[in-house]
């Protein structure tokens, strides 16, 4: 990164061709100084995904560096809604684990199995909520055995946008998207009763441009993810039939790697609004503890909350 306001200890080494890059000399040992604060904010422009390895957070200071990046979502209005919450006291960190309330590995049988392996598909953080995800900022606190699987995967959304023909891109330039957290759920559990009772369209929609200019880097990228249910205007059937080749094209190898989980305290932090995500399945599953813990930044960009009002709703709640 070039500019002699950057501390010279961090570097940046890129993972991909187009994106990504593993991130080496910040202290965590003490709170990350400004300045660094910027290289990094500006690092994860250019890259839209960094990763740190043994960093060494425990939740209070994950909660401190994340709110460095801004306002920081949090799991209140579950927890009012009844949830308990693992993590207390930090309802800014989000419990993506495959623990149960109690600390037990959750049977790949149970209801809150089926419910997570929406987490396996390529999406976004919060496009399903009136305000969406900015930045995610997630820290392996308990890793599996290695060799058992449990990868996080992601994709560039701004070079495959670029990568579109000019026909297609003047046809979906002014697209809306509806995005649903329970239609995502059905993808990837369809033979989930409970999730068959579960009607997209009964519940609330996150309203987003499919094509947007991703403001901190000047690019255009498309904000597609398979919680993407419709789009408003078109046949549900074409509707479906562009969201499918739109992701099956933005999600080829060439716009796409893994991140291999290497020692508890790493951490991974990626722009939402850029990239898209999923977690990798593995024979760790219903066996082995993957205590992972995300602490997540609203986006704060002039498209954050897209076509909705502004409200605090979360989607999920009971």
């Amino acid at each position: 990164m070039p500019g002699s306001i950057f501390p010279p200890q961090l570097a940046f080494e890129p993972l991909h061709p187009t994106f990504g890059a593993e991130c080496h000399g910040v202290d965590f040992s003490r709170p990350v100084d400004p300045t660094t604060v910027d290289c990094i904010r500006s690092g994860l422009a250019q890259y839209g995904v960094l990763v740190f390895r043994k960093a060494q957070l425990d939740d209070a200071r994950h909660v401190a560096f994340a709110s460095e990046f801004g306002q920081l979502d949090d799991s209140t209005p579950y927890i009012k809604a009844g949830r308990k919450h693992r993590l207390a006291p930090y309802t800014e960190l989000f419990d993506v684990s495959n623990l149960d309330d109690d600390g037990n590995v959750v049977s790949t049988d149970s209801l809150r199995f089926q419910l997570g392996l929406g987490n396996g598909l390529f999406h976004v953080d919060s496009a399903f909520n009136p305000r969406r995800a900015g930045i995610s900022i997630l820290r392996a606190h308990e890793l599996p055995p290695k060799g058992t699987g449990g990868a996080t995967a992601f994709a560039d959304t701004r070079t495959a946008y670029a990568d579109l023909d000019n026909e297609t891109k003047a046809k979906i330039e002014d697209f809306v998207v509806d995005h649903s957290l329970w239609h995502s759920r059905r993808l990837a559990a369809p033979d989930c009763e409970y999730l068959k009772s579960m009607i997209p369209e009964d519940h609330f929609m996150g309203r987003h441009k499919l094509v947007q200019l991703h403001e901190l880097s000047g690019r255009t990228n498309l904000y597609i993810a398979h919680h993407a249910h419709h789009i408003e205007d078109l046949g549900q059937e074409e509707g479906q039939t562009t969201i499918r080749d739109l992701l099956k094209h933005a999600t080829q190898d060439k716009y796409t790697f893994e991140v291999e989980w290497e020692n508890n305290g790493d951490i991974i932090m990626w722009d939402n609004t850029c990239v898209m995500h999923k977690a990798c399945r593995g024979s760790f599953e219903g066996k082995y503890i993957r205590d992972m813990r995300r602490a997540t930044v609203h986006d704060s960009s002039s498209t954050a909350w897209g076509l909705n009002e502004q409200t605090d709703f979360r989607a999920g709640m009971p």
